[in-house]
Parts: structure tokens; C-alpha cells; sequence
């Protein structure tokens, strides 16, 4: 019976079908390795939060009470991936660190970004760059800068939240977003400070997500979104003796086999987190240190169909600049594709090999001074994406950061943190300035109305 099994998996990998519009792969070099690694993350840790609520400890006081519960995955959209790494591009070409764009941008962006214009102020910007960005009022538009919302709408989607993070490594940005310090066992999104909102988002928003690595890392949601059985999936680190590979499954029914095909050799994932369902499977692969190398994720589903991830060409184990995040190649399929036993439906205790280290020079509990605070709760047009709330953000020591979408104004509410973070509330924001050295800060921006209504329906 394994065998008979084992040749309908490889005939049906044989006939995959090739669609015009697959998932996975790459368009333009987008999404590269490290933005998979983000959606990735976010997805395993949404199958099963309590895993990662106890890894945060106290510093996630508002995980008491099993506030977050497993949930759908975030749908990949290419339009959020490129105006999130447009938003990285410009924040390390115009030196700031904010949500909101320190000049006019074009309004052409999504079609010159990123070729011809790479970001920088010259091609993206109408205007010359300010000094600082200033508002009258929550909803008045600026003259010479351009809002975070207003940014995402350039590239023809909805704003639903913006999060950034000073790390260009994605394991360590993610976890500088999702183990902020929050110390109320509130099941609240609250913008504070202190703030849970970048965990908020992370774990509780629905729809279409897209991240963009450029010396910083940046994430972008939306609403709606294109299901795939394997919503996300990637590997970390980007090359090592020893690395995992992840990749999540979404479906009415779990899958009948889950494997990785590592230059034509086949090995079997293991569901670690969630239900068969919502899952997150996982293998740790080695020998893979040097070199170059190919590989793509193999589920068949309950009907017996291949489902691929990318659905297309493969994914690349090795240096940057000389192995493709993605090209069209594909690795043949082995004797251990053909033979490769079924899944594991257990799920494996939470332990150090589930959730990788944060990197030593990331502080996984970001100082709670980190965080927005409302503004007092004025509604902002929707259709425009806007934000009801204020956006904060930090920078490396010197106090400057983004501060409130209800106005930019002067540094005097500024908080700072022994982590080098400093934050501005609502209607006391100071522009960034030169990035300072040291860069940890963090930030995050959510639409109060959307917050509002996923309060009420979860509680």
C-alpha cells in the first residue's frame, strides 16, 4: 500500500499542473528570501500562538487568558511586498526612519519603482525632501510629504496597517515585532504606550500581507487575499551546516504526504505546530553549508493532488548574490520522493528547535515605551486607509523617531527606553532626521476602525 501511494505522489508531481498565475514564485526579484522568511514566520506563529506567547513570557502579559487563538493565514500580495520594500528603499536612501514618506512621491511610483527609480529622492519625490514633516490636523493631507496610507494606495491596495523594524535580518525584526514588552493582560488592540499593536497585527489582522527587506524591514497588511493550500513557506538561515525549513498548510483536510525536495532528494516534514488543518511542518535539513541548492515544498492533499510551493521553479539555499531566491529550475524527483513515507501528524512539544534563537544583538522584549497612543479617536476616511490612533516609532538611542498620524509636531512627550528606542505620541511627533547609528527602533501603524470592529467580534 506505501508504494502504490508513493507512485500515485510521483506521477501526480510529474503532471503538476503550470498555472499562468502561480504562488511562490518570484516577480521582479520580489519577494526576495528574507520577506518569505517574515510571512513565513508570521503564519507558523498564527497556527499556534500559544507557543510563541510562551516563549515571550511576561513581557506578553496581554496572551493571559488565551487572547490569541489560532487563526487563518496572511494571503501573499505582491502589490503589499513591493510597497513595503519601496518604504525600506527610501527610509535607508533619504536616511529616516518613520511610516510616513519625507517628501511628495510620485504618483506614478508603482510603475518607475523599481526600475527605473530605486527609491531615492530624485526619481520617487516631486518635491524637494523637508526638513520634517509636519500636519495641521489628523486627516489634512501635506503639501511636501506623503502619509503611510496614502504611500500604499500609490500601488493600488487599501491600507490596513504598517509595521517596521529597524533589522534587516528577518528573524530578528520579526521578533522585535512580536515579543514587544506589554505588561496589562488586556485582549485589547492598544496603541499605549505601551503597545501590543505589532503582535496585534501580527496575530489577529486577516487579509493579505507583503514585507520588504532593504537594510530595514517593513510589513504591510490589507484586506481580501488569494488562498493557496501553502499559503507561505521559506528557510532560515540563509545558509548553514544545519538550517530548518518551514512551510504552512492550509485546507478543509490535512494532507496525505509533506516533504521538501532538496536537489532531488526528498525529505519528510513534520507537523510542529497547529492542526492538520492550520498547520506549520518543518524539517531540519544538513550538508547544506556550501554551495548552491535547489528545493521546493511537496504536500498531496486529501484527493490525491501535488500541491507545490512555489508552484513554480524552485527556491535557493545558498549566498546571496550567487544562488536565486527563486529561478525557473526545478530538482528532479528521487528515489526518496518516491518512497518517502507519510507525514507525522503529531505535533512536537514547543522547544528551542521550533522557535530559532533571536539573534544576540536583537532584545526579543522591546521596551514597552515602544508603542503608539491614540489620538483621541478621530475616524479618518477609509477609503483612504487612513488611521484613527497615532503611529510611533523609535531610533537607535538619540530619541527621534515617527511619531502620531494624528500630526507631526514637537519632540516634547518623547519617551525613551534603556533598549534605545524612543517614541512620539499623538500630535507630538519630531521627524527622524539622519538615521542615528545603532538603529533598534520599531513601529507600527493599525486602523483603529478596523481594530474597533476585531475587538467586538472577539471578545
Amino acid at each position: 500500500m506505501r508504494s502504490a501511494r508513493a507512485l500515485a505522489f510521483a506521477v501526480s508531481v510529474l503532471v503538476l499542473p503550470r498555472v499562468a498565475a502561480g504562488h511562490g514564485e518570484a516577480v521582479g526579484g520580489f519577494p526576495s528570501w528574507p520577506e518569505r522568511v517574515i510571512h513565513e514566520w508570521a503564519n507558523r506563529a498564527r497556527v499556534d500562538p500559544a507557543i510563541e506567547m510562551t516563549a515571550c513570557g511576561a513581557a506578553c502579559a496581554d496572551a493571559a487568558n488565551n487572547c490569541y487563538q489560532p487563526i487563518a493565514p496572511l494571503w501573499y500580495a505582491s502589490a503589499l511586498n513591493r510597497v513595503a520594500r519601496f518604504h525600506a528603499d527610501n527610509m535607508g536612501a533619504q536616511g529616516f526612519f518613520a511610516h510616513d514618506s519625507h517628501c511628495k512621491l510620485v504618483t506614478n511610483l508603482s510603475t518607475v519603482y523599481p526600475t527605473p527609480c530605486a527609491g531615492g529622492a530624485a526619481c520617487a519625490c516631486q518635491t524637494t525632501p523637508p526638513a520634517t514633516c509636519t500636519y495641521s490636523g489628523p486627516t489634512e493631507p501635506n503639501p511636501t510629504c506623503t502619509r503611510w496610507n496614502e504611500r500604499i494606495a500609490l500601488f493600488g491596495v487599501g491600507a490596513g496597517g504598517e509595521i517596521i523594524a529597524s533589522s534587516s535580518d528577518p528573524n530578528g525584526a520579526f521578533y522585535q515585532w512580536l515579543f514587544e514588552s506589554f505588561p496589562t493582560a488586556t485582549c485589547a488592540y492598544v496603541q499605549g504606550p505601551p503597545t501590543n499593536g505589532h503582535r496585534w497585527n501580527i496575530l489577529k489582522r486577516t487579509g493579505t500581507f507583503g514585507a520588504g527587506v532593504s537594510g530595514r524591514a517593513v510589513g504591510d497588511f490589507s484586506s481580501g487575499g488569494t488562498p493557496y493550500k501553502i499559503p507561505s513557506g521559506s528557510h532560515y538561515p540563509r545558509q548553514a551546516a544545519s538550517l530548518e525549513v518551514w512551510a504552512n498548510w492550509a485546507d478543509s483536510a490535512g494532507p496525505q504526504r509533506a516533504m521538501v525536495n532538496v536537489d532531488g532528494t526528498c525529505t519528510a516534514l513534520t507537523m510542529r505546530r497547529g492542526s492538520a488543518t492550520n498547520g506549520a511542518w518543518s524539517a531540519t535539513l544538513t550538508g547544506l553549508g556550501t554551495g548552491c541548492h535547489r528545493y521546493t515544498f511537496l504536500f498531496v492533499d486529501s484527493t490525491g493532488a501535488t500541491v507545490a510551493y512555489p508552484s513554480t521553479g524552485s527556491l535557493g539555499i545558498g549566498p546571496a548574490g550567487s544562488c536565486a531566491d527563486w529561478d525557473t529550475s526545478q530538482p528532479a524527483l528521487g528515489p526518496t520522493c518516491m518512497a518517502a513515507p507519510p507525514p507525522d501528524a503529531g505535533v512536537l512539544p514547543a522547544d528551542a528547535s521550533v522557535t530559532p534563537p533571536v539573534d544576540g544583538s536583537v532584545t526579543p522584549s522591546v521596551d514597552s515605551s515602544v508603542g503608539p497612543t491614540f489620538d483621541g479617536g478621530t475616524p479618518r476616511d477609509g477609503s483612504a486607509g487612513g488611521v484613527d490612533g497615532a503611529v510611533a516609532s523609535g531610533d537607535g538611542g538619540g530619541g527621534s523617531g515617527d511619531g502620531g498620524a494624528g500630526g507631526d509636531a514637537d519632540a516634547g512627550t518623547a519617551t525613551s527606553s534603556s533598549s534605545g528606542c524612543g517614541c512620539r505620541a499623538a500630535g507630538a511627533r519630531a521627524d527622524s532626521g539622519a538615521l542615528a547609528s545603532g538603529l533598534a527602533g520599531l513601529a507600527l501603524v493599525g486602523l483603529l476602525g478596523l481594530a474597533r470592529r476585531r475587538r467586538r467580534q472577539l471578545r
